[in-house]
């Protein structure tokens, strides 16, 4: 029978390629401004993004909410129901677009390889 290769869950590190930055130590600045893009910014501000992206939904789903809610007597019942479901589904978007760019980055991070 073959012999089986020994796999580690340890990432391997390949000399320029970018790093995710969630267990680097330079800072969210030294990460910024890191002009040979060593290291990814983006998975340690998703989560600022995330709630700032959902705050700005809320606000949308108000408006949207007090648009519909203008023409009053029964629209103001389709408003009710409208405005929630319209925050519901753009926040449900906006959470599967923060995890696809997340899942990008832990495939890269899973896919390095060293080089000799």
């Amino acid at each position: 029978a073959p012999a089986k290769e020994a796999r580690t869950n340890r990432p391997s590190t390949v000399a320029g390629s970018a790093k995710s930055g969630a267990d680097d130590s330079t800072g969210i600045l030294g990460r910024v401004f890191d002009l040979s893009f060593t290291t990814f910014v983006t998975p340690s501000i998703i989560r600022i993004l995330f709630l700032v992206g959902v705050v700005m939904i809320s606000l949308a789903s108000i408006g949207v909410f007090f648009a519909i809610a203008r023409a009053g007597g029964a629209a103001v019942l389709a408003a009710i129901v409208i405005a929630p479901l319209f925050w519901f589904a753009y926040v449900l978007f906006f959470r599967v677009m923060c995890e696809i760019f997340l899942v990008l980055f832990r495939i890269e991070s899973n896919t390095r390889r060293e080089r000799p």
